[in-house]
């Protein structure tokens, strides 16, 4: 699939207190399900501010280009770097499958795809086309950080997905006890 998955690892994980993408769900960590979703696409890359932490992972890894702009920053970073048109997850997002991410890059033809769920934008699971990429620096460079104000720039369309739970993103230590008691 010549798109280019994106993990977006680049967090602060503030309201954790430790890094996201190695929390387990059924002993495997949230990072090797999210590159497991990308199994194939022709490239996937992982945009963290924390290069060593993937090493052992065969990934390319990029550090954010403008440090703490927050997730406009890294798909600003990913648009620079990837070979192709981009479909970007969060770490964070332990439920999503290959057949979610491969149903973004299908859409894909001249617009950018973003996921929707209950009338809710899912921005952080979306498909981004390179040719945003000045739209994107445009809103870093008058510190227009939110994606839902990227998005309203952008020439896209949307998917819709019934399945919320999909998207679901643990932030804090509260949420985390929960997905694993399930």
């Amino acid at each position: 699939m010549e798109k280019t998955g994106v993990i977006l690892a680049g967090g602060k994980s503030s309201r954790m207190g430790k890094d996201k993408a190695f929390l387990e769900l059924h002993e495997k960590p949230f990072i090797e399900i999210a590159i497991e979703v990308f199994k194939n696409f022709d490239e996937v890359i992982i945009v963290s501010n924390n290069e060593e932490l993937y090493s052992k992972y065969n990934i390319k890894v990029y550090n954010d280009i403008i440090k703490n702009v927050g997730p406009i920053g890294g798909i600003y970073t990913a648009l620079k770097h990837a070979k192709y048109d981009i479909v970007t997850v969060a770490c964070d997002m332990p439920y999503l499958n290959n057949e979610v991410v491969e149903k973004i890059a299908d859409e894909m033809d001249d617009k950018s795809v973003i996921s929707v769920t209950n009338g809710k934008l899912q921005p952080l699971c979306s498909g981004y086309k390179k040719s945003i990429i000045n739209k994107v620096s445009l809103c870093i460079g008058k510190n227009d950080l939110k994606l839902k104000t990227l998005i309203e720039k952008i020439d896209k369309s949307y998917i819709y997905f019934d399945n919320e739970d999909l998207f679901l993103n643990v932030n804090t230590i509260d949420e985390y006890k929960k997905l694993t008691e399930v």
